[in-house]
């Protein structure tokens, strides 16, 4: 019953009528055929490109510098020959970016976490958050949740829920939703929280996988085996098979990765069925290896165009996220393509002293088997300096060190010095996350 209520009242806030009306259409254009889905997508490009060029400084002088005029895309193959956008150049072209037939005072400034160093500044229209709302409860769908059902955050956020203003913490109310800070995820807040669950039995969990990985261990410390939610949800970090394999046995339920950015919003979702979805009705993915689009199965960077972003266009987008798509359809029967993997992020690659990549997850299997570890950073300053650092939560011997530096050291060869010591404590990210790996060696895809 309260779901209907919830859902009757959203119709009421400001983009409610938006977000029905795009979900409406989502849930329709998941099942169009590759090729029914392709002319949608080159249909959205070519109006894009278009407002673009007509609109938006930028794009305007890159597009004239290169030869280049709407009127050109004629093909998926077409788009795909139009220059990259990175980050630095965003930075450094803020206002020139933003569409001129956008007034300034009804964007919404926004930026990224830092997760990987400063933050990124841009802005968005309205319409983006209504777009990215109408993905989520489609995809939430998938799992049988639906808008209303109780939802419990393990977030990023500045203070704790019983310290929001009024407002604030009805809005929560209303909307279902209960918050652990992510900030502040402490013995004593971390069984508040549980004992609060055991209670309120939300339907979803939805966190940052470090975060969910945390909370799940103290259950497991406490003996808590109750807290059952239909599924969980992990975004915006990596997620591990150790971390997938230990929230599924700790909740019993199903965990589904949510691939994000906060740039341009969601771009892929795991269905029931574990196939990785990209929202390709929202968002025009694409690997790129050498300078090219990656055939499925080869590893590359991830370049993304938001179709629905006209404020301030995001056009081959490089968003630093390594990536691999999938060749064979998903079992669900949704014609909607699917990645293979989000591998992470440029900078979490490691490279050998004589030049072998090492995927992050590497680290991930030596370290879940070791009960004396809480959690664990990887710092990598140049291929031939390595640094482990370890929180653990008992003592340790110098030897029992010794030993865990050693199955590093094989792994990465003589050329590579390992080093590895324990610490007290690991810092978040600005945005409340832990990052496992920290690599200042970019590989070159």
């Amino acid at each position: 019953m309260y779901p209907t209520v919830y859902r009757a009242t959203r119709l009421l806030w400001p983009g409610g009528m938006e977000t029905r009306r795009h979900l409406r259409e989502l849930e329709r254009t998941q099942w169009l055929s590759r090729d029914e889905l392709q002319q949608v997508q080159l249909g959205k490009l070519q109006r894009l490109v278009q407002h673009a060029y007509d609109n938006v400084p930028f794009y305007h002088e890159k597009y004239q510098q290169a030869g280049i005029h709407p009127r050109d895309i004629r093909s998926l193959a077409d788009f795909q020959a139009l220059p990259f956008l990175t980050r630095e150049e965003v930075r450094a072209n803020l206002p020139a970016l933003t569409a001129r037939n956008f007034e300034r005072d009804k964007l919404f400034p926004n930026e990224t976490g830092g997760s990987t160093g400063e933050p990124l500044h841009f802005f968005v229209e309205g319409a983006f958050w209504w777009w990215n709302a109408a993905t989520w409860f489609r995809a939430r769908h998938w799992h049988g949740v639906q808008e209303g059902d109780r939802a419990a955050w393990l977030w990023g956020a500045h203070e704790d829920m019983p310290e929001w203003s009024w407002r604030r913490r009805w809005r929560a109310a209303l909307m279902q939703e209960r918050y652990l800070n992510a900030f502040a995820m402490t013995e004593s807040k971390m069984q508040e929280f549980a004992q609060m669950l055991r209670v309120w039995r939300p339907k979803m969990l939805k966190g940052y996988a470090s975060t969910l990985t945390l909370f799940a261990r103290h259950l497991q410390k406490q003996g808590i085996s109750d807290i059952r939610p239909h599924y969980i949800e992990t975004t915006s970090e990596k997620l591990t098979q150790p971390q997938r394999e230990l929230l599924e046995t700790v909740f019993h339920c199903p965990v589904a990765d949510h691939y994000s950015s906060r740039e341009l919003g969601t771009m892929a979702y795991q269905c029931a069925q574990g196939g990785f979805h990209i929202c390709a009705d929202v968002r025009y993915l694409e690997v790129v290896a050498n300078g090219l689009v990656a055939p499925p199965g080869q590893l590359g960077e991830v370049v993304a165009t938001s179709l629905n972003q006209f404020a301030m266009p995001f056009i081959r987008y490089k968003n630093g996220d390594v990536a691999v798509y999938q060749e064979q359809p998903c079992a669900c029967g949704r014609p909607l393509p699917c990645l293979q993997e989000v591998v992470g992020r440029t900078n979490d690659y490691l490279v050998s002293g004589d030049g072998q990549f090492v995927h992050s997850e590497f680290f991930a299997y030596i370290f879940r088997v070791k009960p004396e570890v809480e959690r664990y950073q990887v710092y990598q300053r140049d291929a031939r300096h390595l640094e482990v650092r370890l929180v653990c939560n008992q003592p340790v011997s110098a030897a029992w060190l010794e030993n865990a530096r050693q199955e590093v050291q094989r792994r990465f060869g003589p050329a590579t010095q390992v080093t590895l010591q324990r610490v007290d404590r690991l810092e978040l990210t600005p945005a409340g996350k832990h990052r496992y790996i920290i690599s200042e060696v970019l590989p070159v895809f």
